[in-house]
């Protein structure tokens, strides 16, 4: 799930005042979230072998570039991080139908790592357009949600040092980043052995940018 998309949506949704700075509270998600992922993933980590280790730092090439060329951020508006929101998570439905008949590698992971750039949007996601290229390159489920989260270390990593330097002091990032660590641990086990998680996370989406832009309709109405 785009926690940028969530970070705008969610206060509209409930009516809460914008925040002056999310820099902080963005760099605590993304240093908690990174750091609960290589946790997770502690294993596969130590049994990288170099050729698979040089495949994902190429793939983080494109986000990378990208991420510093727009660095001062995309901003699509409510509306069309909700509609972004929605048409990604119908996208990822359509992928996981798929056949799981594939593998990850070379090219599956540069198609994933092309995949990243997109979420630079706010209402994409990184993990929901990485494991949606995979998908639709046939990679199985377990597979490419392991893949997206072994690509996602370097970026989120990178993202949340771009937003600590952005950021004022904050104590948004004491309460984010152990938040983000935990839950990106507990749910790591549960997104690889889970095989509803993603048509879940498809409907999350969906359902939240319906929720969002009736909110918009009722605004323009009253």
């Amino acid at each position: 799930m785009s926690s940028s998309a969530q970070l705008s949506l969610v206060p509209l949704l409930l009516g809460w005042p914008p925040a002056d700075d999310r820099n902080g509270f963005a760099a605590g998600l993304h240093a908690g979230s990174c750091l609960g992922v290589a946790w997770s993933l502690r294993s596969e980590l130590r049994a990288l072998d170099r050729r698979t280790a040089g495949q994902l730092a190429l793939a983080t090439v494109p986000a990378a570039v990208a991420g510093w060329l727009v660095r001062d951020g995309v901003e699509p508006g409510p509306r069309g991080t909700a509609l972004l929101l929605g048409g990604a998570g119908l996208l990822l439905w359509a992928a996981d139908r798929r056949p799981q008949d594939g593998t990850a590698a070379g090219r599956e992971l540069a198609w994933a790592g092309v995949a990243q750039v997109a979420a630079l949007v706010p209402g994409v996601s990184r993990a929901g357009a990485t494991v949606t290229a995979l998908r639709l390159c046939r990679v199985p489920r377990a597979q490419a949600v392991q893949t997206s989260m072994l690509l996602s270390l370097p970026v989120t990593a990178g993202a949340a040092a771009a937003s600590g330097l952005r950021m004022r002091p904050a104590t948004e990032v004491l309460v984010g980043a152990p938040v983000a660590a935990l839950t990106a641990a507990a749910l790591g086990a549960r997104a690889r052995a889970s095989r509803s998680l993603l048509s879940g996370s498809a409907l999350y989406r969906l359902a939240l940018a319906g929720a969002v832009l009736r909110r918009l309709r009722r605004r323009v109405t009253t």
